[in-house]
């Protein structure tokens, strides 16, 4: 039995109205991930994986977060590590 024309064409994978949608979702999840990916940065002592008192380089790679400042840029002693007031600068958090 012949489906009807309007319903052949909502389910033929080639359609245009099928290729727009397509995009269109796809479009969406790019979307949606970014907003995922680049969040709201972790408090400092989450951000400070490892317990050491200090968010060190690769701790601080592993943070995604827009307009991160350079690592080095951001440790302003040149300790290697981040204390809670440089945390606070580079993320934009209030850690205090």
């Amino acid at each position: 039995m012949p489906l009807e024309p309007h319903l052949e064409i909502l389910l033929n994978k080639d359609t245009p109205v099928k290729k727009i949608q397509l995009i269109t979702s796809a479009a969406a999840l790019l979307l949606a991930s970014g907003a995922v990916l680049a969040g709201d940065p972790p408090e400092f002592d989450a951000a400070d994986a490892n317990g050491d008192g200090g968010v060190d380089a690769t701790e601080w790679g592993a943070i995604k977060i827009d307009d991160k400042k350079p690592f080095a840029e951001a440790d302003g002693d040149g300790d290697g590590k981040l204390n809670q007031d440089e945390y606070a600068e580079a993320a934009g958090l209030d850690c205090a």
